[in-house]
């Protein structure tokens, strides 16, 4: 195996993005009146997008809120407010300056929009490092079908066989099979149930970001 591109899902993998998520999220719930959710318990629904999220807090209130309304002034909310407690993951920052070291580009796929992605990279700094970004948006069919990571591929002008994706949704590991490239699991992402991992069939379950390097070398 000689992998030369390491692509990230954002939330949860590359990035914590949960804080501003959930105050997102709660500042929508108090206009109405509703109760808010518990952050550390969010971050499980946040891999199933904006539904999931409100779907949440359906769950948390005892009756159903989903709504477009509801699902549009989250994101509205959001789309001010997605840059204000994002971090990078533990141990992400040393990793790719490791990958960069090895001279062995990274990217990230998500399906997330390009409207926070783009903001989050900035804020973040690594709109200019990174060899790709491939968001929701720019694909017709989002994660699990392998559409972005075979654009991403296009982008990179790279194999499959020589890509890692790395995720913390079964989906990631659904599309990074079918798009053909070696899939890992992130271990320390937004899992509730560690046990869950080992029914993906990934290739590689990482319990931290720097594991991959041990692979790699």
């Amino acid at each position: 195996m000689k992998i030369k591109t390491v692509l990230f899902d954002l939330d949860g993998t590359l990035a914590d993005t949960s804080q501003d998520m959930c105050n997102s999220l709660n500042a929508v719930l108090s206009e109405r009146n509703l109760q808010q959710v518990d952050c550390k318990n969010l971050k499980f629904h946040i891999s199933r997008g904006a539904v999931g999220i409100i779907e949440y807090a359906s769950e948390v209130n005892g009756r159903s809120i989903d709504s477009s309304l509801m699902r549009s002034d989250f994101l509205n909310h959001y789309s001010k407010n997605c840059f204000e407690r994002t971090s990078l993951t533990k141990g992400m920052e040393q990793l790719l300056i490791d990958l960069e070291n090895l001279a062995i580009k990274w990217g990230v796929v998500t399906n997330k929009h390009s409207k926070y992605v783009n903001r989050i990279m900035s804020g973040l700094g690594l709109d200019t490092r990174a060899s790709c970004v491939v968001t929701g948006n720019m694909v017709d069919e989002p994660k699990p079908s392998p559409e972005s990571l075979i654009k991403a591929m296009c982008l990179l002008n790279e194999n499959p066989e020589n890509i890692i994706y790395l995720g913390d949704d079964e989906r990631d590991i659904t599309a990074g099979k079918s798009a053909g490239v070696f899939t890992a699991a992130a271990d320390f992402g937004f899992i509730k149930d560690s046990s869950v991992i080992e029914t993906w069939n990934a290739d590689y379950i990482f319990k931290e970001p720097l594991d991959i390097i041990k692979i790699i070398q």
